[in-house]
């Protein structure tokens, strides 16, 4: 359907062109150069040397560099500030030509042409301009004006490109001291060919365009009715998006994106340039039948093309087959890649132009090019910036693209509510919002049910805190239990923070415990890798259910349950593990174990805290001895021995302290003593000899050959259980010979550990009154 909406627009052509010669009389330009003086016409050889004596070679600008390279730019440069005009003289011939020129560009009636120098050029034999484009330096330039002044000169055409199409200008001079006068716009491609012989010498200015159109662009039915039956059946017809295995679904919007470039200044309806103001204007009209929003806005265009690489004649990447690496130096710029395939493509809109002329709040937007079309493809225009990356593994040779558009932007009326709150969906909530505080109530319910289809993917990109409380508080306000748990099913229980805490309160008082009990099953279900954890959360949510009583209370009661058995289900999993990484496992979930403890004292539910306390002290599964330190030393920081104690602490307490006193009694390792405890987990009959071999008090090497899935195996299981052996593969004979050393670490380590259980033992031994049975405990619920 896109194509039919492409095929209608490009059917609407302006009258005007991109590019216009003119010739003139040169009677009225009388031009002064500083160090030449006067200029007489037709310019001589001698005189044209002259000025390249006190000329500059000429920059050009590449995005925001001004670089000078000969082999892209060969000419010379003088100032427009060392350049004299009888302005009041020239004007009576340049103010009638910029208007025959405004009018055959297409710009629109009302407003006018503006010429201002910018400086003069000198092209001697042989010099160029490469093709390149024009940067737009005033809010208001539209175009480029060339002056080409008399002089004798074989070459130097001007060949100018837009929109595919190519002209080639080569002087309107009809006698041999007139000037010739070439206009284009700046979005344009152009260059100078070589100079064959002579001199040519030029006045270039920017064609600023000042004020704006009087009157409506003139349109023919047919065309905007061909236009009007495109759009109609596009907004009409569902469509599979690639990829998705969801229903097929009508469009959002429709993006045309313009042929010409404008600043935010520029762009506004009645500063179009040529045929983008005529449709544009067809838009607008097939907006108003189908009563559609029309905006127009800028956007910032991505393109990720392959590419043709370095050294393409046989090789990948950098690396040719016959040995040589490309020379860096030499590579080719991103921009001069030729392009082979669009591999992917977005648009972002920004700066949003209403259909009154004025800036509209922004609407943020990414757009697939699925809802995209265009009549002039970005390649025809320069790249704000572009990136070229190599060969990487199975990716080719790539060229990412950015460039500066304008787009026109339209979407039905009736679905603007959808198409904004996938947009921002915070904006939807205040929408909500505000119609719930107006008394609209059933409104505000039958837009909150245009929500749910796509609210689970848009609604988590809402990261802020006020969009969790008002979509809280809109939930409690609509008293629709299903819709609410629509609405707050996306979020999750990390965004209870204590200033949404309330206003959760308030909702689960209001549809009641079981239906809270759906909504956290839900987040739960939901949860991601990269969700932010929540139980730090608890005690206080779980403080604040329970104060309310009622249903708060019996919420409460569920998600500290719930979550003391995931925690058992989750710590159970970490046995299998490697005891290194079973020890990093449960250092990771001390602060939930905390928090599941500080809940159980909140809410007052010692049977709870009491189960949870046996499982950490149960033979089979209790917390290694440090990591059970670590979590005592925890419970004690920033607590009173009151509020310590209530936490119930007491056996893994005594459990602990007993333990450090019989490894700190035991004697200290002998420096003969080389045994290592092998790790838990596999009894292959590989761990089984290298079990032995850890054991050992007296043997500190072996060498083992093994092939290499066997050696692969033994490293595996000393580098995940940090074992302190050295391993080392000597690679002579078949198999080859594994070679395990044990480490002088092993003794370090000792050394340290047990200097570590020392200094916790007697922490432990004074804090003995935080951790006591006597003292207030939790009274039993």
């Amino acid at each position: 359907m896109l194509d039919a909406v492409r095929a209608a627009l490009a059917a609407i052509e302006a009258e005007g062109g991109f590019a216009i010669e003119l010739g003139c009389g040169s009677d009225d330009l009388r031009i002064e150069v500083d160090g030449v003086g006067p200029i007489r016409y037709p310019i001589s050889a001698a005189t044209a040397r002259k000025l390249c004596a006190v000329a500059r070679p000429a920059p050009f600008g590449r995005r925001d560099k001004t670089l000078h390279d000969a082999r892209v730019r060969d000419t010379w440069e003088i100032d427009a500030s060392r350049i004299t005009i009888d302005t009041r003289r020239w004007q009576r011939t340049l103010e009638p030509t910029l208007t025959t020129i405004r009018q055959r560009l297409g710009l629109p009636e009302g407003g006018e042409l503006e010429a201002a120098l910018d400086k003069m050029l000198v092209y001697g034999p042989g010099q160029f301009f490469a093709p390149h484009q024009d940067s737009e330096r005033d809010d208001d330039m539209v175009g480029t004006l060339v002056v080409e002044l008399p002089s004798r000169h074989d070459g130097g055409v001007v060949v100018v490109q837009h929109h595919g199409e190519k002209r080639i200008f080569g002087g309107a001079a009809r006698g041999p001291k007139d000037l010739s006068l070439l206009a284009f716009y700046a979005d344009c491609h152009h260059e100078v060919k070589p100079v064959e012989a002579g001199y040519r010498i030029t006045l270039t200015y920017h064609l600023l365009y000042r004020g704006a159109a009087t009157e409506p662009a003139p349109l023919r039915r047919d065309a905007v009715e061909r236009l009007r039956a495109s759009v109609n059946a596009y907004f009409s017809t569902p469509v599979e998006l690639p990829y998705a295995t969801a229903t097929p679904r009508r469009p959002d919007r429709l993006t045309y994106l313009l042929d010409h470039e404008y600043t935010p200044k520029s762009l506004g309806w009645d500063r179009l340039k040529n045929a983008d103001r005529l449709r544009a204007a067809a838009l607008r009209a097939v907006g108003e039948h189908l009563d559609c929003e029309v905006y127009l806005a800028l956007a910032d265009v991505h393109e990720c093309w392959s590419c043709e690489g370095d050294d393409w004649g046989g090789g990948y990447g950098r690396r040719a087959f016959g040995g040589g690496r490309h020379d860096p130096e030499q590579a080719r710029d991103a921009d001069d890649r030729e392009l082979v395939d669009l591999l992917d493509a977005d648009v972002e809109l920004r700066h949003w132009v209403g259909p009154d002329g004025r800036v509209a709040a922004s609407i943020p937007v990414r757009l697939a090019m699925d809802e995209v079309c265009f009549t002039r493809a970005s390649t025809e225009i320069d790249p704000f910036r572009s990136e070229h990356e190599g060969y990487m593994g199975n990716y080719g040779n790539t060229v990412d693209r950015w460039y500066h558009r304008a787009a026109l932007v339209m979407w039905p009326r009736a679905r603007s509510f959808v198409i904004r709150a996938k947009v921002s969906p915070a904006w939807a909530v205040d929408e909500l919002a505000s119609r719930v505080e107006a008394g609209g109530l059933d409104e505000a319910r039958d837009r909150a049910k245009e929500l749910l289809p796509f609210w689970r993917h848009v609604a988590p990109n809402e990261a802020s805190e006020a969009f969790a409380l008002k979509l809280l508080s809109v939930s409690a306000s609509l008293g629709d239990a299903e819709l609410a748990l629509g609405l707050l099913s996306p979020l999750g229980p990390h965004r209870l923070s204590p200033r949404a805490t309330p206003a959760f309160v308030t909702v689960v008082q209001r549809y009641g415990s079981s239906w809270s009990q759906r909504l956290f099953s839900a987040w739960l279900a939901n949860t991601r890798h990269d969700t932010p954890p929540w139980l730090s959360r608890l005690p206080h949510l779980c403080g604040a259910l329970g104060a309310g009583g009622g249903h708060g209370e019996a919420l409460a009661a569920w998600l500290l349950s719930r979550e003391v058995a995931a925690f058992k289900r989750c710590y159970t999993g970490t046995l299998s593990l490697p005891d290194a990484l079973r020890v990093e496992s449960v250092e990771r979930r001390l602060d939930d174990v905390l928090a599941l403890l500080e809940t159980a004292a909140v809410i007052r539910a010692p049977s709870v805290r009491d189960d949870l306390i046996a499982f950490l002290t149960a033979p089979e599964t209790a917390l290694p001895l440090m990591a059970a330190g670590a979590l005592l030393k925890r419970c004690r920081e920033g607590r009173t021995p009151a509020a310590a104690r209530a936490l119930g602490l007491q056996p893994l307490y005594r459990r602990v302290v007993a333990l450090l006193e019989r490894a700190v009694a035991a004697e200290a390792r002998s420096p003969e003593d080389w045994s290592i405890e092998p790790p838990s987990g596999c009894s292959c009959a590989l761990c089984r000899q290298l079990s032995a071999f850890l054991r050992d008090r007296a043997r500190i090497r072996v060498a083992w050959p093994l092939a290499e899935e066997r050696r692969r195996h033994i490293h595996g299981v000393i580098d995940l259980n940090h074992l302190p052996v050295a391993h080392v593969t000597l690679r002579r004979g078949r198999p080859y010979t594994l070679v395990l050393t044990k480490q002088e670490a092993l003794f370090e380590r000792d050394a340290a550990l047990r200097a570590q259980q020392k200094v916790l033992l007697g922490w432990l031994k004074k804090q003995r009154s935080a951790f006591s049975e006597s003292g207030p405990s939790i009274a039993p619920s």
